[in-house]
């Protein structure tokens, strides 16, 4: 391994660990609370190097709901040629699933509702860049599949959003009430559920 390279490889390292410090000081403490200072000791690295990586608590925090939205890209396929719509579908709606519980999105997201009167800059830039984001990509897939013939021609915006609204109903808005809220022993079928209602407005 090449200078360089070790030099990115150590980078990255830390940058990981300034992600996973930070998303529990937030989570434990909420957004005011949570200190740069204590975020560096936790990551193990000096408040310089955290301040390298992030350059405000702000940047940190929309970091880490970026980077929780984008495991939807590990998720997914890049190439959805073998796949129909209901399975494309069910496949957002699984990713969609694992970053609201497994990334622990709904947790992020109630941090970030209690700091909408104090930080609407933050929380601008979170429903931009993570929840639309998300959206994006559905989109992209929608589009995808009116191309090909699998979904009637329409806004796909507007079916991103029908589909994700339904399945918010299921595992969004009742976690955002209840920090002891769990996914229903029946997720699976309310999403066939909603997967179905979709494709019969815009399935071809």
């Amino acid at each position: 391994m090449g200078l360089a390279s070790y030099r990115r490889t150590v980078s990255e390292t830390k940058r990981a660990a300034i992600l996973r410090a930070a998303r529990d000081n937030f989570l434990n403490g909420g957004f005011t609370r949570a200190a740069m200072a204590d975020i560096a000791r936790d990551a193990d690295v000096s408040t310089a190097t955290l301040y390298k990586h992030f350059s405000s608590k702000n940047a940190l925090f929309a970091a880490i709901v970026e980077d929780a939205c984008a495991s939807i890209n590990d998720i997914l396929p890049a190439d959805i040629a073998n796949q129909n719509a209901r399975e494309v579908l069910r496949r957002f709606a699984d990713a969609y699933v694992e970053q609201q519980f497994d990334h622990r999105m709904n947790e992020l997201l109630r941090v970030v509702i209690a700091e909408v009167p104090n930080a609407p800059e933050l929380a601008s830039s979170v429903y931009a860049n993570g929840v639309m984001a998300r959206y994006d990509r559905l989109m992209n897939a929608l589009d995808a599949l009116v191309e090909r013939g699998d979904l009637k021609p329409h806004n796909t915006r507007d079916g991103a959003l029908h589909l994700g609204g339904m399945v918010k109903e299921f595992i969004v808005w009742p976690a955002l009430f209840s920090p002891r809220f769990e996914k229903p022993a029946d997720l699976d079928a309310k999403i066939d559920a909603c997967i179905d209602a979709f494709l019969k407005i815009y399935g071809n």
